[in-house]
């Protein structure tokens, strides 16, 4: 499901919205065309549509250099593993922003 959801994210990214369909899992987004300012995009459109906060921990090239990165960063922030493990959840298991605690 995480794969479904990060490839629908790149879809919506004009960096890659032409060959989102086409890149494998462990191909490299930045050979493919991802920008800095695309990583914003695939960072924003997964925090709206899995409602997660990214970390700035996680914030690193590394994160978004494939999809597998990506997937494997979103599945440690579920498990708490993340650097930015520790903090609230969700009933799905998702972090929830501190601010959202308060």
């Amino acid at each position: 499901m995480l794969h479904e959801t990060v490839r629908n994210v790149l879809k919506g990214v004009g960096d890659l919205a032409g060959s989102a369909e086409t890149l494998g899992n462990d191909a490299d987004l930045f050979d493919a065309g991802l920008s800095s300012y695309g990583t914003v995009e695939v960072m924003i459109g997964l925090e709206n549509a899995l409602g997660v906060e990214f970390p700035e921990t996680v914030l690193t090239r590394d994160t978004f250099s494939s999809i597998n990165a990506i997937v494997r960063v979103l599945e440690g922030l579920r498990a708490g593993t993340s650097p930015a493990a520790g903090g609230a959840v969700d009933a799905n298991g998702w972090p929830i922003a501190a601010e959202a605690t308060r």
